[in-house]
């Protein structure tokens, strides 16, 4: 396993060394002292992931607000209402 601190990667790599983590904890891989470091690495790297996907959910918003489609300033989260752009 990488030694790269999560707050150095992006979305792609932290969930794929999560995944991994989930992989060999689950498979008894690894014995119980690992698996609880290996535990503690993924919380960060799933605190780095939801970082990640707050900070491009701020930057929709902003985006929807300065294109003037209202939806960040209606609240709705809900998918639906306008037809897909080609």
């Amino acid at each position: 396993m990488g030694k790269t601190p999560p707050e150095d990667m992006d979305f792609e790599r932290a969930v794929g060394q999560l995944e991994t983590l989930i992989e060999r904890i689950e498979s008894g891989e690894v014995g119980l002292e690992e698996a609880i470091g290996q535990y503690e690495r993924g919380t960060k790297l799933v605190q780095r992931c939801r970082s990640i996907l707050d900070t491009a959910e701020r930057r929709i918003e902003e985006l929807e607000v300065k294109s003037g489609s209202g939806k960040a300033e209606s609240g709705s989260k809900e998918p639906g209402g306008d037809p897909p752009i080609d």
